[in-house]
């Protein structure tokens, strides 16, 4: 399904889009501003914490001036650039007026709600459609670039969100039988990754069902030891298992009982470019 595209786009650096293209913004405060009444969502945000997401724990003395000031001056982009949106003035502080439809991080959240909700009622091909769609939204954290520690610690939710969606995600791939499809992209996020133990299973199983045994135990080894070294701890009982089946398959001394190895038929998708074109690429996805 073909969507309008996003008013604003704040999972990664900050985007506005007016009637007539992209609108220019002038400056980190402007853009800190914006982002919190965008993650607010039609809620008054109060000044104190405008005030704290820009200048922290120090502000200076003329801070709810400048609030004023960067609020005014958003509000003059808006009607230049024929921007969907309004600025209210509240008695506590501001709210952001415009369909959240058109919030990218309101979107993607609503999508994965949907995707989460409706589990135990829909086909694994069209939930992994769900969180494709969701995770195509994604261009980099919440904030990124705007150096405001306070947006730095929401930004936190939003990008555990995104990988527990990816995972997600991929576990539905794996049992529609699109192993070999989502090698690359898992490849890339465990090395970004290295100590997701979620991400790391399904990169090995998703390598011996390609046929690549000992990429799939070398996997393994090398995430033992970095779990050692680094963290003092061994990898979790998935991981183990996984292991000891590859291990047992390859003698013929276990037996999957499970099928976790087997690699199902692949299901037919009536548009693989809808599902495999939308992910954020290896190469531009940024965490």
């Amino acid at each position: 399904m073909t969507r309008e595209p996003a008013t604003f786009l704040a999972l990664g650096a900050l985007v506005v889009h007016g009637a007539d293209g992209e609108v220019k913004l002038s400056g980190n405060r402007q853009r800190i501003l914006l982002t919190m009444l965008l993650l607010e969502g039609n809620r008054v945000v109060g000044v104190d914490r405008l005030i704290r997401a820009i200048w922290g724990d120090a502000p200076p003395a003329t801070a709810r001036s400048q609030i004023r000031i960067c609020v005014s001056s958003l509000r003059r982009q808006f009607a230049s650039g024929d921007v969907a949106a309004t600025i209210e003035t509240h008695k506590t502080g501001y709210r952001l007026r415009t369909p959240e439809s058109g919030i990218d991080l309101h979107r993607f959240g609503q999508l994965i709600s949907r995707a989460r909700g409706e589990a135990a009622d829909r086909p694994d091909l069209e939930l992994a459609l769900l969180y494709r769609e969701a995770l195509a939204l994604w261009r980099g954290p919440l904030g990124e670039g705007l150096g405001s520690p306070l947006l730095d610690t929401v930004a936190l939710k939003y990008h555990e969100d995104y990988h527990s969606a990816l995972e997600d995600c991929y576990e539905l791939e794996l049992r529609l039988g699109y192993h070999r499809r989502v090698l690359g992209e898992l490849t890339h996020h465990v090395s970004e990754h290295p100590f997701r133990e979620t991400l790391i299973a399904q990169l090995m199983i998703a390598l011996y069902r390609s046929g690549r045994t000992a990429d799939a135990l070398a996997l393994f080894r090398d995430t033992h030891r970095r779990f050692r070294d680094e963290l003092g701890i061994v990898p979790g009982e998935r991981l183990q298992s996984i292991e000891s089946l590859i291990l047992g398959a390859t003698d013929k001394t276990t037996t999957d009982r499970g099928g976790l190895l087997d690699a199902p038929a692949q299901h037919p998708c009536p548009d693989e470019a809808l599902l495999f074109g939308q992910p954020a690429a290896a190469g531009r996805i940024r965490h």
